[in-house]
């Protein structure tokens, strides 16, 4: 339940932030991997251009691993070192990775902080469509590599 009212809350930012400057924000799906944790999951993001080359990427991603809720929310700095019909990025920012489980009726749950260090491009596809494969390494725990594919709808 918790993971649907962040994701609502998420989904109504965004759709708020469209007030903003035509071309300045950018809606993204796709899918994550974790190869630590060996999970899949589902990201959900969106990204705000603060300059012409800088831009803020929060993203959440709701991890299906077995008999456990995991999810992980990401705070994003994107540098664009290009800004043609692929634009490549490089990436530094915040990761909350949090996990819970129901044991013999009773809660648990943890979540971890660190570090996002990481690349990407966006390569346009259509006018307003691009897709976005994502390598970043994430400090938590022992660290782990987290690879992402997503489709960016450009406002």
């Amino acid at each position: 339940m918790k993971k649907f009212i962040l994701l609502g809350i998420f989904i109504s930012i965004a759709s708020f932030s469209q007030a903003q400057e035509t071309g300045t924000i950018r809606l993204q799906v796709g899918g994550d991997y974790g190869f630590k944790i060996e999970t899949f999951g589902v990201n959900f993001g969106g990204e705000y251009f603060i300059t012409e080359n800088i831009s803020a990427a929060p993203n959440y991603t709701i991890y299906f691993p077995e008999g456990l809720n995991a999810s992980s929310l990401n705070v994003d700095a994107r540098y664009y070192l290009t800004l043609d019909e692929l634009q490549w990025y490089g990436m530094v920012g915040y990761t909350n990775y949090s996990v819970s489980n129901k044991i013999m009726g009773v809660k648990y749950s943890d979540n971890w902080s660190g570090v996002n260090i990481g690349s990407g491009g966006v390569l346009r596809i259509a006018d307003n469509l691009a897709l976005n494969p994502e390598i970043k390494y994430q400090t938590i725990g022992d660290g782990q590599f987290v690879v992402k594919l997503g489709i960016v709808y450009l406002l």
